[in-house]
């Protein structure tokens, strides 16, 4: 009996052992036919021609790639740094601004104009589906721009300086806004101008 049960346990081992060898073979099978395969799929047993230059290939196949990224990358982002032309454009805001002026009863309208060096129709385009920078976020402008006037008190308007100091306040947070949305690096308002002030 003993020897039976040697016997049996011997072969449960053999067959173990060409189970695993089976497995081992399939495997680079499997391996040998992908990379074969994938040979054949890239070309590699075919024909090549004899007079073939393989630096006009490889230029070949390089503005092959130019042309593919280009075409994926599609229009690159309008800057107005590569579009711009050495004119002043203006723009006025056609609503005025009216806030009640800091520690005083008194009211202040202002209506506002700006200038920029930057493209006219990249700067103040009001066409719908092309507007320009500042239509586009006229309203976020206009926010920041309440802010800044309504910090302004009745005796820094009414000085020359303190004018100056609000008008170039003004000039910063369009600034800042325009380069936070259209991600420039420049300043694209030059300048911002009262082309109406009443304090009452």
């Amino acid at each position: 009996m003993s020897e039976t049960a040697v016997d049996a346990e011997e072969e449960k081992k053999g067959g173990g052992l060409v189970k695993i060898i089976l497995i081992v073979i399939a495997v680079l099978l499997l391996v040998v036919g992908t990379a074969v395969g994938t040979m054949f799929a890239t070309g590699f047993f075919d024909e090549k021609p004899e007079n073939e230059d393989p630096e006009a290939a490889l230029q070949d196949l390089e503005s092959e790639l130019e042309q593919t990224e280009e075409i994926v990358a599609g229009p690159g982002p309008r800057t107005a740094e590569i579009e711009q032309k050495f004119l002043i454009s203006y723009y006025t805001f056609a609503d005025a601004f009216q806030v009640n002026l800091k520690s005083s009863k008194k009211v202040m309208q202002a209506k506002l104009g700006v200038s920029s060096y930057f493209d006219k129709d990249t700067m103040f385009n009001e066409e719908e589906g092309s507007e320009g920078w500042v239509p586009r976020h006229l309203v976020g402008i206009r926010a920041s721009i309440l802010k800044v006037l309504r910090n302004v008190s009745a005796e820094k308007i009414e000085s020359s300086t303190g004018e100056k100091e609000v008008l170039e306040e003004v000039r910063m947070v369009i600034n800042e806004h325009l380069e936070k949305h259209e991600k420039t690096t420049a300043s694209p308002i030059e300048e911002v101008y009262f082309t109406e002030l009443i304090v009452q």
